[in-house]
């Protein structure tokens, strides 16, 4: 009897370990498929789980069938995306701002980066967009620019020990 459930509890658990090592499916899509660089450096999605990429060209949009490419606001390398409910923040060289949906169902740009745009150093790439409450965090190698969505103002934070 003892014998039995032993047997049955190390069938019971067998079967779960593999049941535990299934994977989901993955598809690559190389390059030519969505019509952009191959080189992608960020990743986020919407709550209609449209998929957006910063890519060495632009804003790369997934929508689970069709791709679709939105040049880069002043054609540099697009290095980091964060959406944060219907607006799209990107970063790439010397620029950071959202992109919203228009009733057309297309993307439009707004520029934040130009109301600084005196104040911006040399060479700055934005590589990281962080939310947090009401503030969206812009971060370069030298700075933390800080934009408050419910003032709609920008303000920048420098020689903090979290920039590198």
């Amino acid at each position: 009897m003892k014998f039995i459930k032993l047997i049955s509890f190390l069938l019971f658990f067998i079967s779960q370990l593999f049941f535990a090592q299934e994977l989901p499916p993955i598809v690559k899509f190389s390059s030519n498929t969505y019509g952009a660089a191959s080189q992608n450096w960020m990743i986020s999605q919407d709550q209609n789980q449209f998929v957006y990429f910063a890519n060495n060209e632009g804003l790369l949009e997934f929508n689970g069938s069709e791709w679709k490419l939105n040049a880069s606001p002043n054609e540099t390398i697009m290095r980091s995306v964060k959406v944060v409910g219907d607006k799209i923040f990107t970063g790439c060289y010397m620029e950071f701002g959202f992109w919203k949906r228009q009733t057309n169902g297309q993307l439009k740009y707004n520029s934040l980066s130009n109301r600084v745009k005196s104040k911006l150093i040399e060479d700055e790439h934005f590589w990281n967009i962080v939310n947090i409450d009401n503030w969206v965090l812009f971060q370069s190698f030298i700075r933390i620019y800080a934009y408050d969505v419910k003032k709609n103002t920008i303000s920048f934070i420098e020689n903090h020990p979290y920039i590198f």
